[in-house]
């Protein structure tokens, strides 16, 4: 591996990093099929079959195939439109996302690394990122999902750096030990904190580094 001193790579989660969520598309799904709020999310989350999804044992759409089927068993068959609405919202990026990412690559290596079905692909593609990684770790492809230490070896292996070289930044604080366990720097960037502020600190402190 690369050896020398100071962060080489930047390493950023997608979902409450990059990406946010209103929850549009779970509320006008319910709304539009009468369920109670909450109802996607109860037959969606914390099921065998989002885990399945993650580990790419099942596809994402073989996972809201069964949150569908989920949904019509308990409310009178009921459901599949409101998946379909869920689906259709794929949250936002942050502003100036592409730009942001560039900037980073001026001076970093930049990595995503997300728990995430097969979509995160499309998704990408949708908001116009795919050309701005230079790596793209997604659990379904790989599977093997946070806070793992061996996802984050696998990272550093691609990557071609010691770990003490890598930043990963999470806005999941659940998922960094896995990644310090093997030495790897760790920063928490609470959902809603601004990536640009994240940027701008990272880069004053590769200035800073390189002018002392």
């Amino acid at each position: 591996m690369t050896g020398g001193d100071g962060i080489a790579a930047v390493v950023l989660d997608w979902d409450g990093v990059l990406r946010h969520w209103d929850g549009r598309g779970e509320r006008d799904g319910e709304h539009a099929e009468g369920l109670p709020p909450g109802a996607i999310a109860h037959a969606a989350y914390g099921t065998d079959a989002y885990e399945y999804a993650k580990l790419g044992i099942y596809s994402d759409r073989q996972w809201r195939e069964e949150v569908a089927a989920a949904l019509a068993a308990r409310f009178d068959g009921r459901g599949r439109e409101a998946v379909r609405r869920w689906r259709a919202d794929r949250g936002r990026v942050v502003d100036g996302a592409a730009v942001l990412l560039d900037r980073l690559r001026q001076k970093y290596a930049v990595a995503l690394l997300s728990d995430s079905t097969d979509i995160l692909t499309d998704d990408l593609e949708t908001f116009g990122l795919a050309g701005h990684f230079d790596h793209v770790f997604v659990s379904a492809q790989l599977g093997m999902t946070k806070p793992a230490p061996v996802l984050y070896r696998h990272a550093a292996a691609v990557l071609d750096l010691a770990a003490a070289r890598i930043l990963v930044v999470d806005d999941l604080p659940v998922n960094l030990p896995g990644a310090a366990s093997i030495g790897m720097a760790v920063r928490h960037l609470p959902a809603g904190s601004p990536l640009s502020r994240l940027v701008h600190d990272l880069l004053q402190e590769e200035h800073c580094s390189a002018s002392g």
